[in-house]
């Protein structure tokens, strides 16, 4: 299914292009309130983040788009001071979800979803992990 590109912004990451917009909406989504929502170019993948999250509980949503698996990794602030995201915090966000985790970096992971399989078990939530950042990674 195309997405319309009318009010969306691209950005390219590493020859990546990436559809995003800002939207507000509540009690609809994985946040309430201003969010940002990234689509890959070849629609494989999603990335939302909720600009108005508390410090303590601040995380970021990456998703197949066809296979309704997801994954919610806690996340630094993306943001300015003043709430808003900048083409450039887009590209931190990108980046910093591309990273693949090894034994210096710490990716906590909040919750994960998998149609049919929940709960689920540690070692399918880092495989279904291992499978997000293999598809957000692909052409790389």
């Amino acid at each position: 299914m195309a997405i319309s590109k009318k009010q969306k912004r691209t950005i390219t990451v590493d020859g990546k292009t990436y559809l995003w917009w800002v939207f507000d909406e509540v009690d609809q989504t994985e946040f309430d309130g201003t969010q940002i929502k990234l689509i890959s170019e070849d629609q494989s993948h999603y990335l939302k983040y909720g600009l108005e999250q508390s410090d303590d509980n601040r995380r970021v949503v990456i998703g197949l788009q066809n296979a309704g698996v997801l994954i919610q990794l806690e996340c630094p602030k993306f943001e300015d001071e003043q709430g808003i995201i900048t083409p450039g915090g887009v590209r931190k966000l990108i980046e910093w979800c591309r990273v693949r985790p090894d034994e210096n970096t710490v990716r906590t992971i909040k919750h994960a979803y998998e149609p049919k399989l929940h709960p689920l078990s540690e070692e399918r939530i880092g495989q279904l992990y291992k499978r997000i950042l293999d598809a957000v990674n692909k052409g790389i």
